[in-house]
């Protein structure tokens, strides 16, 4: 950020719009879960199995819930890749929730990322998680929170799952950005936080120029 010549630092401006890079093979989703059906009834139809078909449609429940329990918590974005590979069935993915702080308060980045959860819900101690402070290109240090945390699933059944979870504060606004990846699939923990790292790194603050156009 530059002054103005006098001394005085620039005002802020509030950002547009953001955008971030996740992988070719993954597909955006609607935060209402209707685009999984046609991925879901595909991966069934390649699987004759029995209990493969049941470990799908388990897979599919869970992460149509996560996507609709994130969206009544200010998520804005979401992304994944659900697929069979040669160690079995795989499900991660990316979003992106926007947060104001109520009158009053203030989100620090530890204390927000401490009780936030994969769903968007501010959420109590269970898990073992990390905090750490990284620097994003373009953005400047912020706050991340590693581990693994358990989230709910119906009928007072929990799951385990990889969280990293980074809080971005929006320029000239009280907001805030958490960019959230997850995945049930513990064994992969450290090639998935390397992914989580790689796409996050990609993330980037857009503006329109004055005739509204993105510059």
């Amino acid at each position: 950020m530059t002054g103005n010549g006098s001394g005085t630092a620039a005002v802020l401006r509030e950002p547009d719009s953001f955008g971030i890079a996740v992988p070719e093979t993954w597909t955006q989703y609607d935060l209402d879960g209707d685009g999984l059906a046609p991925v879901r009834a595909a991966m069934l139809r390649q699987s004759p199995d029995r209990a493969e078909r049941e470990l799908i449609n388990a897979t599919f429940r869970n992460a149509r819930r996560i996507l609709a329990t994130a969206r009544r918590h200010g998520a804005v974005y979401a992304s994944g890749i659900t697929g069979m590979f040669e160690d079995g069935l795989l499900l991660a993915g990316m979003m992106i929730f926007r947060l104001t702080p109520p009158p009053g308060e203030s989100f620090t980045a530890h204390e927000l990322a401490r009780h936030f959860s994969a769903t968007g819900r501010r959420r109590g101690g269970r898990g073992e998680r990390q905090f750490t402070t990284v620097e994003l290109p373009g953005i400047g240090p912020v706050g991340r929170l590693t581990g693994v945390e358990e989230a709910d699933a119906a009928n007072g059944v929990s799951y385990r799952m990889l969280v990293m979870h980074t809080v971005v504060p929006v320029p000239g606004s009280r907001r805030v950005l958490v960019i959230t990846g997850y995945s049930p699939n513990l064994p992969l923990a450290d090639p998935l936080y390397d992914l989580f790292s790689a796409v996050t790194a990609t993330f980037s603050f857009e503006y329109a120029d004055a005739d509204g156009n993105d510059g």
